[in-house]
């Protein structure tokens, strides 16, 4: 696997929402969106087997979206990483094993797709084959959040760094 190589990519469709404060799913023209809030922190959850190809080291996230409405402000979003290996319990994962933050400009028309890349990410100890889940939270309470309306994510990708 070389540098800068496509993991694993997710659409809204693949969404696992949690048991409450999840994105809703949405449309914009043709495209399925999930739908972040502009008042309540909500988080989408996307799980996939690591491919065997993967060989270890660090990975980077690329997030696709835009505003439904909005035409200024910025909207604050979190990533978070979390490794699932055999003997790991489902109805008690460990804290995630890696989380940024990233704040992301809205465009100046509403649905102009912005693409964001966060800063590097570490999976602790993942390897091939084992699952890995991959958790976008708006921050829409944090006080760098001004995107008035709901942010729309279309696409969510993992890289190798």
């Amino acid at each position: 696997m070389a540098a800068g190589d496509t993991l694993l990519i997710f659409d809204p469709l693949a969404n696992h929402p949690p048991t409450a404060n999840f994105a809703t799913l949405d449309l914009r023209g043709d495209f399925v969106v999930l739908d972040f809030d502009a008042s309540t922190n909500e988080s989408a959850q996307f799980h996939a087997v690591v491919p065997s190809h993967y060989r270890g080291g660090e990975l980077r996230v690329v997030l696709t979206g835009t505003s439904s409405t909005a035409t200024t402000g910025t909207a604050k979003l979190r990533v978070e990483l979390t490794r699932i290996a055999a003997g790991d319990n489902l109805d008690s994962l460990p804290a995630p094993d890696a989380s940024a933050d990233l704040t992301v400009a809205c465009p100046a028309t509403c649905g102009l797709l912005v693409v964001s890349e966060l800063s590097l990410l570490t999976a602790a100890d993942l390897a091939a084959g084992e699952i890995l889940r991959v958790q976008v939270t708006r921050l829409a309470t944090d006080a760098a959040d001004t995107v008035a309306g709901d942010w729309e994510l279309v696409a969510v990708a993992v890289k190798e760094a």
